[in-house]
């Protein structure tokens, strides 16, 4: 998969919450069907940071994804334009507006300053 294949839309097959203080996990499809994984990580927590979850990163296909980059960029452009399989609107009508909140603020969170504020006092924790 190409990142450029992101920004033309992001369809969201499963979702996750995580109890750790607001990581969350999606299950996607680019719209020509290839498959893949995006973990945003909770930034609430930022003592003892566990080196495989990085708090307040964005990882794709457990890669994680350099604040500020191209990749970054595309993966936020795609989940502006994003829609949700037919499946989870059959388990939620209302997954669409609850995932258009959750994205908006993932979304601010990452074009914030906040985002490099809270790399650089978890950098010097790890």
């Amino acid at each position: 998969m190409k990142i450029e294949e992101l920004q033309s839309g992001i369809l969201i097959t499963n979702f996750a919450a995580a109890a750790d203080g607001g990581s969350l996990f999606f299950e996607c499809e680019t719209t020509q069907k290839a498959k893949f994984n995006l973990l945003f990580t909770q930034y609430v927590f930022l003592d003892n940071p566990d080196p495989e979850m990085i708090p307040g990163r964005i990882y794709l296909n457990q890669k994680i994804i350099d604040l500020k980059s191209k990749e970054e960029k595309m993966i936020l452009l795609g989940l502006k334009n994003f829609n949700v399989s037919h499946e989870l609107l059959d388990i939620d009508p209302n997954m669409k507006s609850e995932l258009t909140d959750t994205i908006n603020e993932l979304s601010t969170f990452f074009n914030s300053e906040l985002s490099i504020e809270i790399k650089k006092k978890v950098d010097n924790t790890i």
